[in-house]
């Protein structure tokens, strides 16, 4: 729920409800008299801002009511004029338009004035928007601030009346060109419409006792004066119509009965609760509440005046000097912020696969694998190392000189040539010594026998001794001591 809170010269009204889409729901309706000379024609006089604070105090309490609140004035301290402008969406640029748009004559008179705007409707194919602008005294809103404060309750927004109602009673006239007159004490705001759509407004002193005919005649001066600004304005649909608010059946039967013997063509009507606005009850009071009811539908996107003074506020300033200095801090922070998120991405992921890994190898599955790997590696060393000296012993074997046949038939071949008998005596495996005994006719057939057996590759050395003659056969012999060479370990394998 929303509370709109209305000043008036004669009354504080408060509305309790919500705005939801096209729909107003009404709660509760609240009103007590403004304490005396507390507001002078729209204006908080001096030492009126106490009473007006203990007041809304009382009702506050009264009516147990809670939340923040906004404020609806209408004050000639606060002007608002509806502007048409292209289509902008961003909020700072709208408010640089508008700040260019309120720099007229019309505005001279506040000695610092603050600015704020709301969006009414757009266009984005004829690209144009329609904004209320609202320009206020700086100290008259901050006296407002203060009344609320001191009653202990939070202000969300200040805004004008007119334009807010406005726009709700568009609703009311439909398509007519119509006049809506709203009385508030002796305040009258006049509202022209033509064909349903806002045109002008204006805003008047009624100086005449409600309920004479000196009244009526000084509604129906203002009306006249209405009709000859809409001739001039050559609006094409006459006035048929008029709308009062704020008056009661007598002042309005009167009117009525006034004006049907001056002006034949126009209708004068009471106001009544349009349908989109529902009430628990009270419908008939709608009249008396118009300002406050259009309060609870206060449009979501601008800037209000109560923005416009805290961006300018000292403290503000200062704050917004604080946070262009904590910049570098802040992207500093920042930074440091991505680089603790980035470390800690990766220990995250190194401790997941750090978990895995542990996991893994305190699987009683792989442990056992492992064991068995370990075995099977220290087996394949202890064979290893066995096959080393086999293939070691199978080297050495296969290097050891061997006396076998085919050595004894070179050495019979080369002794053949030569016309030498030979004699096989010993074979040392030791030493591989292989010792013969040549015997021949001539010794010279015995010396080319040993040459041939020294260009022997089977042969290491071969050694001799000294000659010896025979003669039972007449023949010369001689010992002779090979050595065999050592074998070829790699034909061995």
């Amino acid at each position: 729920m929303s509370v709109s809170v209305f000043f008036s010269n004669k009354n504080i009204q408060i509305v309790v409800g919500k705005c939801k889409g096209n729909s107003i729901y009404i709660d509760r309706l609240i009103e007590s008299p403004m304490p005396e000379n507390a507001i002078l024609n729209g204006v908080v006089v001096e030492g009126g801002a106490e009473a007006i604070s203990y007041k809304l105090k009382e009702m506050w309490q009264a009516n147990k009511l809670k939340g923040d609140a906004d404020l609806i004035i209408n004050s000639p301290q606060f002007i608002s004029n509806r502007i048409e402008m292209p289509v902008i969406s961003a909020v700072n640029k709208v408010s640089e338009y508008v700040d260019k748009q309120t720099q007229s004559d019309e505005f001279a008179r506040f000695t610092e004035p603050v600015k704020g705007w709301y969006l009414l409707s757009s266009d984005s194919k004829e690209n144009k928007q329609y904004v209320v602008t609202e320009v206020a005294e700086r100290k008259s809103v901050e006296t407002y601030i203060k009344i609320f404060s001191a009653a202990g309750i939070n202000l969300n927004s200040v805004h004008d009346g007119v334009s807010l109602a406005t726009k709700m009673l568009a609703k009311c006239v439909k398509d007519q060109t119509a006049i809506y007159m709203i009385l508030d004490a002796q305040m009258l705001v006049t509202i022209l419409y033509e064909n349903g759509k806002y045109y002008y407004n204006s805003t008047r002193r009624i100086f005449q006792q409600n309920g004479t005919s000196e009244f009526a005649a000084e509604i129906r001066s203002t009306i006249s004066g209405i009709r000859q600004f809409a001739k001039s304005q050559h609006l094409e649909s006459p006035i048929t119509d008029v709308y009062v608010a704020g008056m009661d059946a007598d002042d309005i039967t009167m009117l009525q009965k006034y004006l049907s013997d001056t002006d034949h063509d126009l209708t004068v009507h009471g106001t009544a609760a349009p349908a989109h606005i529902h009430f628990k009850k009270w419908t008939d009071r709608f009249s008396s509440f118009i300002y406050p009811v259009a309060g609870l539908c206060i449009p979501q996107k601008g800037s209000t005046v109560l923005t416009s003074i805290k961006k300018t506020d000292e403290g503000y300033t200062r704050k917004r000097e604080l946070f262009i200095k904590a910049i570098p801090l802040i992207i500093l922070a920042g930074v440091l912020l991505l680089v603790t998120l980035f470390l800690a991405i990766v220990y995250w992921n190194s401790k997941q696969r750090l978990d895995e890994i542990e996991s893994y190898n305190s699987n009683p599955e792989v442990i056992q694998a492992a064991m068995e790997y370990d075995k099977l590696v220290t087996e394949s060393g202890i064979i290893g190392e066995k096959q080393g000296g086999t293939n070691n012993l199978q080297a050495a074997l296969a290097s050891y000189p061997i006396p076998d046949s085919s050595i004894n038939e070179k050495i019979l071949e080369a002794a053949k040539s030569e016309n030498v008998n030979v004699e096989f005596s010993t074979y040392d495996s030791y030493s591989g010594i292989f010792a013969i005994t040549a015997s021949a006719y001539e010794v010279e057939s015995i010396n080319k026998f040993i040459a041939k057996l020294l260009a022997m590759d089977i042969f290491e050395d071969v050694d001799y001794t000294g000659y010896e003659w025979n003669d039972t056969d007449g023949t010369w012999s001689i010992n002779v001591t090979c050595i065999l060479s050592a074998g070829d370990a790699e034909e061995g394998k």
